[in-house]
């Protein structure tokens, strides 16, 4: 024990020493990403864009002008977004009992599984309660759901992607760059998860579109809710996991 050396830090840290030297380290990696990123921004846009125009046509979501590239100006800075266009047919009635048997069913059974299946369990239970949460808002409150579909998944997973991109690696910088990985190690871990958002974001986006086209109106609360934001934050914590298990076990 009178050989430990130990630091004020959060308990998981406490046995790793942390110098100047990383804290310039840490900083320098992320002053070159966000440099990089605002040089790359406008042709990631772009290439998003051209992606989009090619699988609008191919989906039978629409023409490729449909969609298109926009200025907005949040916090006064204007940046270029994507906005598309696409049809969303309301439900028959058919498909509105379908949704209610099929969403009932689902809490119904979550009811009688095993408590040993709770992740299961809840699963269900979200993913009823999400789809009567739509049907009824579509039968009683039906302005919530017929406003702007397009505006609500596609256009919004977008725009949660291109706020990603700048996030992502002060995310890495706060909870990755402060384990002692090789510099390289921490480029690559943020190389890839900035890779899986500029593949997966417009590939996601025309997903969503395609489904909620092949739907109905009632499918826009549970496909924002499970299909937008959180696939993303599953596939990036499972990139943040396999880089940090490559980072040394703490010497005592």
């Amino acid at each position: 024990m009178a050989n430990m050396r130990m630091t004020r830090q959060h308990r998981g840290l406490r046995s790793y020493i942390w110098t100047r030297q990383q804290a310039l380290q840490l900083v320098v990696v992320l002053a070159l990403w966000w440099a990089v990123l605002w040089g790359l921004h406008q042709h990631i846009v772009q290439g998003w864009a051209h992606v989009l125009a090619w699988a609008w046509p191919q989906l039978g979501l629409g023409p490729s002008t449909a969609v298109k590239l926009s200025a907005a100006g949040p916090f006064g800075f204007p940046v270029t977004v994507i906005r598309t266009e696409f049809f969303v047919p309301a439900p028959s009635l058919w498909q509105w009992w379908l949704g209610f048997v099929a969403s009932v069913g689902l809490l119904v059974s979550s009811g009688v599984l095993s408590r040993e299946r709770l992740p299961l369990i809840y699963a269900l239970r979200i993913i009823g309660f999400l789809g009567l949460v739509s049907l009824l808002a579509y039968e009683y409150l039906p302005a919530l759901l017929v406003s702007d579909v397009n505006r609500l998944l596609t256009d919004n997973m977008l725009d949660i992607g291109l706020a990603m991109l700048w996030v992502l690696p002060l995310v890495h910088a706060l909870v990755l760059y402060i384990f002692p990985l090789p510099v390289l190690l921490k480029v690559l871990a943020t190389f890839c998860g900035l890779l899986f958002i500029g593949v997966s974001i417009p590939l996601q986006a025309a997903s969503l579109a395609w489904v909620a086209s092949q739907g109905s109106l009632v499918v826009a609360v549970p496909l924002y809710m499970l299909c937008t934001f959180l696939p993303q934050i599953v596939g990036q914590l499972g990139i943040y996991g396999l880089f940090m298990s490559l980072a040394p076990a703490p010497q005592f």
